[in-house]
C-alpha cells in the first residue's frame, strides 16, 4: 500500500517538553519527599501520567489515594511551563512542509491528555497543520499499545500500512511497530547510539533531516 499519511508524536518531538514534564513531576512529588533522577525518569518517557505516577508510587510506596490530586497538580504545572517557556523542537516546520508538499495526510497522536495537546499546539501555533489529533488519555492502554496510532489513522481514513509514525521514545516506537506502521525515530542525542532503535525504519538526529528522498526510500 502506498504511504500517504504521517502521524507525529508530540512530547520531545514537536515541543521540548520532556524537561518540563520532569520539572513538573519533581516539584509535585516534593510533597512526598521523593526525587527521581533524570536517568530513572527517562525509563518512563512516553507513558501516560496515571501510568507514570502508578509506577513511581509503587517504587516509593506512596498511598494511591493521592494519585488523582498529584496528576492534576503535575498537569497544571506542566501547562503553565508550556505557556511560559515551551520551545518548538528543531525542524518541526521543515518536516511538516516536506510531508505537505508530498500531499501526505498529517495527524498527531500523543500519550498526553487533550488539555496538554491543545496547550502545546496553541503555544506553537500549529493546530491548523493537523487534520486529526488523537490522545491516549481515555484509552484502556497507552503507548506502547498501538491504539492511539490506530485511532489517529482511522480519523484520517488511512490504513496502518499507509502510515509513517514519527517518534522519539522507545515506547512510541514499539507502539508504531505494533500498529504495523513505518516508524521514523528521532532519539535524544544521549541515546542516539542505542541498539534498540534498530527496529525503526529510519533513524535521524533531528526533524530537520527529513527529506523527500529518505521518505521515498521507505516505500517498498
Amino acid at each position: 500500500m502506498k504511504l500517504n499519511t504521517v502521524i507525529f508524536d508530540m512530547d520531545g518531538l514537536i515541543i521540548d517538553s520532556e524537561p518540563l514534564w520532569y520539572e513538573a513531576a519533581q516539584e509535585t512529588l516534593k510533597v512526598f519527599n521523593v526525587s527521581i533522577s533524570e536517568e530513572a525518569y527517562n525509563t518512563t518517557t512516553g507513558l501516560r501520567t496515571p501510568e507514570f505516577l502508578e509506577h513511581w508510587f509503587r517504587i516509593f510506596d506512596i498511598d494511591k489515594i493521592h494519585l488523582a490530586k498529584t496528576e492534576t497538580d503535575i498537569l497544571e504545572r506542566l501547562i503553565y511551563k508550556i505557556n511560559t517557556k515551551g520551545n518548538m523542537m528543531q525542524g518541526v516546520a521543515h518536516a511538516i512542509n516536506v510531508f505537505s508538499d508530498m500531499n501526505f495526510k498529517i495527524g498527531l497522536a500523543s500519550s498526553s491528555p487533550f488539555g496538554v495537546i491543545h496547550a502545546v499546539l496553541d503555544k506553537l501555533q500549529l493546530t491548523h497543520h493537523f487534520s486529526a489529533i488523537a490522545s491516549a488519555e481515555h484509552l484502556d492502554y497507552g503507548k506502547p499499545h498501538p491504539q492511539v496510532f490506530l485511532d489517529c489513522a482511522r480519523s484520517l481514513q488511512s490504513g496502518p500500512a499507509s502510515c509513517i509514525c514519527i517518534e522519539d521514545s522507545f515506547n512510541g516506537l514499539i507502539a508504531a511497530k505494533a500498529a504495523k506502521m513505518k516508524c521514523i525515530i528521532v532519539p535524544h542525542p544521549s541515546q542516539f547510539e542505542m541498539a534498540r532503535w534498530n527496529i525503526a525504519d529510519l533513524k535521524i538526529s533531528s526533524l530537520a533531516d527529513i527529506h523527500q528522498q529518505k521518505i521515498m526510500e521507505m516505500i517498498p
